[in-house]
């Protein structure tokens, strides 16, 4: 009885120790100031650092981008409307009139088709910029949103996967060279038909790294009503997590990744109410993911209601986590069907 009373104190004790540890570790992930200034400075020519937004034509990914923009970062702004994305530069401009701004037209949802998104070709338009961050923001739902499955044709269910799950890494392995300062473009046609070819810039010194964000979801976990939208976030969850690791196996240090699985959003495609605490505006979670950036994590829930939402589901068991999710999904497709009324 003595020794059984002696563990059960030492297994109580150690259950209080870990429970205080992980408080004590998801405080400083929200309290620490963010890293961002790491990513932020100026090659050997003096050219200012370059952030690459996708799906910054609205929503999150342009607060990001004027985000990004107030921090001193030139910007690179993509989406498939070139005139969408011609106002947002002229009204970055307008508010950040220091910062350089550079437009890439390209379909996301059709980057599984060479004709439509030339990967080769957007490397090369970007080799010539101090490029150090790259945000793999483009993203949606289906439209119309929350549907069942087979509500669904198949064009809609394949872009919609190419969109979420294919585009970043397609994009991402195009540009880690030049994350990684070892791709520079050929520049010179020689008159036997061959290409001089410049010379790499080497990797980044110590302490000049690079940055690939993914924003994700945490509806990658299987939620109804955005079944494939789920699915293409949980891929490109997953991809990014494989990738950190990947950089930790080839010995390469100098270009961070993080995941950011993002909760419920007003101000974006698919949800337009007002905002409240536990459904932010897109700002807000700009805000929340530049600020978790650096945090030495792979994946983040940077918003801390977000964070505390997936604390209380996690403590639940599966079929209780399955009804509450379920109800969610219901309630948010009843307001959406009351809007159309």
């Amino acid at each position: 009885m003595d020794s059984f009373n002696a563990f059960t104190s030492t297994l109580g004790t150690s259950l209080v120790l870990y429970v205080s540890y992980k408080l004590l570790d998801t405080a400083r992930l929200y309290l620490r100031p963010s890293s961002l200034h790491r990513y932020r400075y100026t090659d050997a020519s003096g050219q200012r650092s370059w952030a690459l937004v996708t799906g910054s034509s609205s929503g999150i990914g342009k607060c990001l981008a004027f985000e990004l923009a107030g921090h001193g970062f030139n910007i690179v702004l993509h989406g498939r409307n070139p005139s969408k994305l011609e106002a947002v530069r002229d009204e970055l401009q307008a508010t950040s009139p220091n910062t350089s701004v550079r437009i890439l037209v390209a379909d996301a949802s059709q980057c599984h088709r060479p004709e439509a998104v030339d990967f080769e070709r957007i490397r090369d338009e970007l080799a010539s910029l101090h490029l150090t961050v790259l945000i793999n923001c483009a993203g949606s739902g289906p439209i119309p949103a929350f549907g069942a499955l087979e509500t669904y044709g198949r064009d809609v269910i394949l872009d919609n996967l190419h969109l979420n799950a294919a585009f970043s890494p397609l994009l991402t392995a195009a540009l880690l060279p030049i994350l990684r300062g070892q791709y520079r473009k050929p520049t010179e046609h020689l008159g036997n038909g061959t290409v001089a070819e410049e010379s790499p810039a080497g990797p980044r010194p110590r302490g000049r790294p690079a940055l690939v964000i993914n924003i994700g979801s945490v509806t990658d976990d299987g939620f109804p009503l955005v079944s494939f939208y789920s699915a293409g976030k949980a891929a490109s969850h997953t991809l990014h997590k494989a990738l950190a690791r990947e950089a930790a196996l080839g010995g390469w240090s100098d270009v961070e990744i993080m995941s950011h699985r993002i909760g419920a959003v007003t101000g974006v495609s698919h949800m337009q109410a007002p905002p409240t605490l536990f459904r932010p505006d897109a700002r807000t979670i700009a805000k929340a993911i530049l600020a978790r950036t650096g945090c030495g994590r792979k994946s983040v829930v940077p918003y801390w209601p977000h964070a505390l939402l997936q604390v209380f589901l996690g403590a639940l068991p599966v079929s209780m986590v399955d009804r509450t999710i379920n109800k969610a999904m219901r309630r948010v497709r009843d307001e959406e069907a009351k809007k159309k009324e």
